[in-house]
């Protein structure tokens, strides 16, 4: 029998005593990652004698104090593979001294527990892999962990509908005043991705531009568009749905069927497989690449672009397919109710009647002013024949959204600019 040990030149070595000796591995698995030798070639540590055991014991000590010297680590693994059931590949006897540092891995719990994959870290709780959806297992009950905690937010779906921005509005702006960075795929494909969504999109965008602007650390919102026409060869289908999250110590992903609907993250039977980096980081990688694939291939969104894409989807030649026959329906604004009605008689009388320009309504919060403002501009651009421009004040952001959504769904099927 030979050893590749035993043909290391001392020269190489980083310690030595009368029975053992050092050496860097050749394939580490962090800097300084070191291996303890016995001089003589003995298959295991069963097969050495106490001398050796203590002589190796020594120098994996001596390792220690050169490593904490020259490289600083938080920890060390210190191990030992015997057999090959064990993932021995060297049948002469090596003690592993592995440094560790803070962040080398996403949880570190378990240690060499870890050489059976997936049963290390027994203290870590591990998530649900598979999200099956319906009132029992709704797919948001999944995201909103993550959405919590997560850094950077990567989110593929074909289609956008208005109900389901409504479900996702608290936790990406949650995830905005956090510092998160967001970025939105979706598609043209078949026109099922609602205009309107797209233009809530660009109102979120927008929005989180302004507040960057005025100062604070917050972090970016960002969509693109694919445009199947545009895609290479004879490809005419875009259908994928996928939902990254990064934070302090974790990286989640999952694949499955869910696209941003309310269906699709509610009580919708959808189908989404998770994928965490520490556990299958090959998998991960993969999902990471993908959508950055297409996100470097997609367009931004533009006003100009949703217009365009508005008057296509209105005379789209091509019927959806089984499922997506019927897109989520918002519920249509409410009618004024009496105190609403009142003050919009007061502002008609005041401007026709009276002929001011100017004019002042006070109401108590939950009486909507911001649907009054929608309805008055309504009535206006009804008497006027056009439509005025309108700025819109208000000192938290979510009033602001909030107010430009009210506006687009009142003024819903009439050209109108929102920034």
């Amino acid at each position: 029998m030979t050893s590749p040990f035993l043909e290391t030149p001392e020269s190489a070595w980083v310690a030595s005593n009368a029975l053992a000796f050092a050496l860097r591995d050749r394939f580490p698995v962090s800097p300084g990652h070191t291996l303890v030798v016995p001089r003589r070639l003995v298959p295991t540590w069963f097969d050495a004698t106490t001398d050796e055991r203590a002589a190796i014991f020594e120098l994996v000590d001596t390792v220690k104090r050169q490593l904490d010297a020259e490289l600083h680590p938080d920890g060390y693994n210190i191990g030992i593979n015997a057999g090959e059931a064990a993932g021995q590949t060297v049948m002469h006897l090596h003690v592993h001294v592995i440094p560790r540092f803070r962040g080398d891995v996403d949880d570190p719990r378990g240690g060499v527990r870890h050489v059976i994959p997936g049963r290390g870290n027994y203290l870590a709780g591990r998530p649900p892999p598979l999200a099956t959806g319906g009132a029992e297992d709704p797919f948001l009950r999944h995201l909103a962990p993550v959405f919590a905690r997560a850094t950077d937010v990567a989110i593929l779906s074909a289609f956008v509908q208005e109900s389901g921005l409504d479900v996702l509005e608290s936790h990406v702006f949650a995830a905005l005043a956090r510092g998160a960075r967001v970025r939105l795929v979706t598609g043209d494909y078949l026109h099922i991705t609602q205009a309107a969504a797209l233009a809530e999109v660009l109102d979120w965008a927008g929005g989180n531009a302004a507040l960057s602007g005025a100062g604070g650390a917050r972090g970016s919102f960002e969509a693109r568009v694919v445009e199947v026409d545009a895609l290479p060869g004879t490809i005419r289908s875009f259908h994928p749905k996928s939902w990254r999250f990064e934070g302090p110590g974790f990286g989640a992903a999952f694949v499955g069927s869910s696209n941003i609907s309310r269906a699709a993250l509610g009580p919708g039977i959808e189908w989404n497989l998770r994928v965490d980096r520490h556990r299958d980081p090959d998998a991960y990688r993969a999902a990471a690449s993908a959508f950055e694939r297409w996100w470097s291939r997609a367009r931004p969104l533009t006003a100009d672009w949703v217009e365009r894409y508005a008057q296509r989807a209105t005379h789209a030649p091509v019927g959806l397919p089984p499922g997506e026959e019927d897109a989520e329906p918002i519920e249509a604004p409410p009618p004024p109710h009496p105190i609403q009605r009142e003050a919009l008689a007061a502002l008609h009388r005041s401007r026709a009647e009276e002929g001011r320009r100017r004019a002042l309504v006070v109401l108590a919060t939950g009486l909507g002013k911001t649907y009054l403002a929608a309805l008055d501009v309504e009535a206006w651009s009804e008497h006027h024949g056009r439509r005025p421009r309108v700025l819109v004040l208000a000192h938290r952001e979510e009033l602001l959204v909030q107010a430009a959504r009210t506006f687009r769904r009142l003024l819903r099927g009439r050209a109108a600019r929102f920034g």
